[in-house]
């Protein structure tokens, strides 16, 4: 194959988010005033008293000893954790967040790297502060280490411009199914299937006659509420009313009532936690914020069957039988058939004579159509038009462009077989590896 351009990169950008007081361990802090991880929040509150604030976000790391400059990155709950931090009467209290959450919106023309948010430590009237800060690639596909020049400016919070959902995992929570569970005391009327009881099921039915069927979601083994079951632990049904009474049939496909928010998309196996009263709802983590960055492409030229070429007419050729199709001279043609005993054989038309190195493709300068060759018993040629030929183009692990335009497919003119040939090619793009 050959090269034709070689892969466009986007430009790493930081995007900015909110600021955070930094919580740091400290010997003389108050009880009331210290987190769980040992933090103390007495230089946070009294910010937030002098701003008449009364919640506000708080981050910790064991990293955050560096002082300004440190660049805090990692898992939460290991590198970092922050805590909800409430004013409203009395001790203060810290509700620790569970899940990454952050201010930062990307602009829409740029793509997550694989990073989540970083927080960048400053001094700030002599408080230290993180700043969320996500790197970025905006325009195209991640650019390697050393690609193009200095970064410019981060992108602001304030800045103009259409944004993704700010960066952040959220939990989605799916709406109340029924249960079905093994169950010793089950009555035998409920026991209709897979040892799994269907009492609670077949009482809801019971009660609103309007219900056709209900939707169940069974569980391998008994259960109580608060258990999380994966889906291998589970088996979907749809109880309905029987001529006899009622039966379960299972799905053949698992239904799920989780959607994603906008701009946010499912980052994790679905599992179901048990509520009380033979209930069970779906749930699943979301990662929400700027897409993935699009893996990087080159294009190359990717080549494939070789035939001849008719090009015009030539001086005898009817009366030696080879023009064919009007005025085109086939000569060549046969001539590289008969040498090769092929009976049959696509060829390229073309309306004069051209040099190798030219390129014939829809929509560009030079007419041509396609051909179908071959001898007849008596030893003559004939041939037909045809509006395609087979190209027999292999690119294993590219894809063909389809917006590139006319150029992009086509044939070239080679010299090969002692003469010239028409060489079928494509522009392919392919993944850098």
């Amino acid at each position: 194959m050959r090269l034709i351009r070689e892969p466009v990169y986007g430009e790493l950008r930081d995007v900015l988010g909110a600021v955070l007081p930094v919580a740091t361990p400290s010997a003389r802090c108050a009880r009331p005033a210290q987190l769980p991880d040992g933090a103390c929040l007495e230089a946070v509150l009294a910010g937030m008293k002098a701003r008449g604030a009364t919640t506000g976000r708080v981050l910790t790391a064991p990293g955050a000893g560096g002082g300004a400059g440190t660049v805090i990155s990692g898992p939460i709950g290991q590198a970092y954790r922050l805590y909800d931090v409430t004013l409203a009467g009395g001790a203060p209290r810290g509700a620790p967040v569970t899940l990454p959450s952050s201010s930062v919106r990307v602009p829409r023309d740029c793509y997550a790297t694989g990073r989540g948010v970083d927080y960048r430590l400053d001094l700030r009237d002599g408080q230290l502060i993180a700043r969320e800060v996500q790197a970025v690639s905006c325009g195209g596909p991640v650019p390697p280490i050393g690609y193009g020049g200095p970064r410019r400016p981060p992108i602001g919070q304030n800045e103009p411009g259409e944004r993704w959902p700010a960066t952040a995992t959220v939990e989605v929570l799916g709406a109340p199914r029924q249960l079905a569970a093994p169950r010793p005391d089950c009555p035998p009327d409920a026991a209709l299937r897979d040892g799994v009881c269907f009492a609670a099921g077949i009482a809801e039915l019971a009660f609103r006659p309007e219900l056709k069927e209900l939707d169940v979601i069974g569980a391998k083994r008994p259960v109580v509420p608060g258990v999380v079951l994966t889906a291998k632990e589970t088996e979907q049904y749809v109880l309905k009313r029987g001529r006899k009474g009622f039966k379960a049939d299972k799905r053949w496909f698992d239904k799920s009532s989780l959607a994603a928010p906008a701009g946010c998309g499912l980052t994790s196996p679905v599992d179901f936690e048990v509520e009380a009263g033979d209930r069970v709802h779906e749930r699943a983590l979301a990662g929400c914020g700027a897409p993935p960055a699009p893996p990087p492409v080159a294009t190359y030229e990717a080549y494939g069957a070789v035939m001849p070429v008719v090009m015009g007419n030539r001086p005898g050729c009817a009366e030696r039988g080879e023009q064919l199709l009007g005025d085109a001279c086939f000569s060549d043609v046969i001539g590289w058939m008969r040498a090769r005993k092929i009976p049959k054989a696509e060829a390229l038309v073309l309306d004069g004579f051209y040099r190798p190195g030219e390129r014939v493709y829809g929509g560009g300068p030079i007419r041509f159509s396609y051909a179908s060759v071959w001898v007849n018993p008596d030893g003559t040629y004939k041939a037909d038009r045809k509006h395609s030929y087979s190209a027999q183009i292999r690119s294993s692990g590219c894809s063909t462009l389809t917006d590139a335009g006319g150029e992009a497919s086509g044939m070239t003119l080679i010299r090969a077989d002692g003469g010239v040939m028409a060489r079928a090619y494509q522009w392919v793009a392919c993944p850098v590896r």
